[in-house]
């Protein structure tokens, strides 16, 4: 990697423990450091699946933010490390007018995606596993294609059209099973037979964006 991977302030998960509360703050340093690794075409763990989130943040730095969360959240019964979502404010008056000055006060600008991670898990993960989480929650940018699997670009804009994207294959055992295996999984277990690039890390486990999703 170009630098050492950006670590989680101290002071964060200091004073969240103190007032025993979860505490959030945003992750300037992080999102510069996905960009030069991730994003740009030379970066060591450069990927081009992701070169449609580069092409959008060329022409507008609003579209992608990073935040911390000083630990993990709960959602149903699993510990999430961490998250991206696509930012609405779906509450009118005050509320929208709250949430809006917390992302201008963070970052000058209300981004369109926004990826928290777990500090706490951050700070001791290994440099494998910390990765592998920031991939995961990239991954669900998604990049809508045509039938030739080429970027799919608005017309107003020039730029590739985004969504939030699931998994490549979600499919019940019991489904395969009893009525075998779709496309999809077919080429999910092809892929499964060469050795990974990396290791095995189940993030999906510990992704917010997966269980609610």
């Amino acid at each position: 990697m170009d630098q050492i991977r950006p670590f989680p302030p101290t002071d964060l998960i200091d004073q969240a423990e103190e007032e025993e509360a979860i505490r959030l703050a945003p992750a300037i340093d992080l999102k510069e450091w996905v960009v030069t690794n991730f994003l740009t075409v030379g970066g060591h763990l450069h990927n081009p699946d992701h070169d449609h989130i580069a092409e959008l943040l060329h022409d507008n730095e609003e579209f992608l933010a990073f935040a911390w969360a000083s630990s993990a959240a709960v959602a149903k019964k699993r510990m999430v490390l961490g998250q991206c979502e696509k930012v609405m404010f779906n509450q009118g008056g005050w509320k929208k007018a709250r949430q809006e000055q917390q992302m201008r006060d963070w970052y000058g600008f209300v981004p369109q995606y926004l990826v928290t991670v777990d500090a706490s898990f951050c700070e001791q993960a290994t440099d494998h596993d910390f990765c592998a989480l920031i991939e995961h929650e990239l991954y669900h940018i998604g990049v809508e294609r045509d039938e030739d699997g080429e970027a799919i670009y608005s017309e107003m804009t020039g730029l590739p059209k985004h969504y939030l994207a699931g998994h490549d294959v979600e499919e019940f055992y019991g489904v395969v099973r009893r009525w075998g295996a779709s496309e999809n999984v077919k080429r999910l277990v092809e892929i499964a037979k060469n050795p990974p690039f990396v290791s095995d890390f189940n993030v999906s486990a510990c992704c917010g964006t997966c269980v609610i999703g």
